[in-house]
Parts: structure tokens; sequence; C-alpha cells
């Protein structure tokens, strides 16, 4: 039996939001270095579409960008730290809903398949 394709397309969106978390927690840990700027992934979509397929590495479609400042603050730096948690919360949101929506799928397939 071959693999489901929700079940890579799940696989994708999870390495995809936990890329994510890991620049947001960087961006978070150098809030106060001088002349950092904050970074951010491309969106789920964007990275989706550059992966031709979800066969090879996951990361193949996931990339690094810079953020777009909301400010320069007193200290140098441009990471403004409500929006680290603004995106951090999305990021959240989506893991929670990938999570339930391969909880139904596991339920599905058990239920049709028996215990």
């Amino acid at each position: 039996m071959s693999e489901v394709y929700l079940g890579k397309l799940s696989l994708f969106q999870a390495d995809w939001a936990s890329y994510r978390q890991a620049v947001i927690s960087g961006n978070i840990a150098n809030a106060n270095t001088v002349g950092y700027k904050a970074a951010d992934v491309v969106s789920f979509e964007s990275a989706l579409a550059k992966a031709s397929n979800l066969d090879g590495s996951t990361k193949a479609g996931i990339a690094v960008r810079q953020d777009a400042a909301w400010d320069v603050l007193h200290s140098g730096t441009a990471v403004n730290l409500a929006n680290e948690m603004i995106k951090a919360g999305e990021t959240v949101s989506a893991l929670d809903l990938n999570t339930s929506v391969m909880k139904s799928f596991h339920r599905m397939v058990v239920s049709a398949f028996g215990s």
C-alpha cells in the first residue's frame, strides 16, 4: 500500500511550521542585537508551490526571507516582539489545524478498516 498524499502534505506543513518557529525564536533571541533584522519564511502556499513533489526533501520549498520591518527601535534593531508573537500564534494555529485534520483522517481510516 502506497503512502497517502494527505500524509505527505501534512508532513510538509508540519516541517514548514517547525522551521518558521525556529526562525521566529531566532528573531526573539536577537531582539537586542544591534543591526539585526528580523527574518521570516515564505508563506506555506509559496513553499508548497515551489516544492515540485513531496517525495524528496521536505524542506525543498521552504526559504527564509527578510521580514518587513515595522519600525527600527532605539537600540538599532528591527525586531518587533509583538509582531513576532503574532507570527508565533499564527504558526501554532496552523499546526493545530494540521493535527486536527490528521486525527480526523486517522479516525476515518480506523473506522473503515476496523480497529
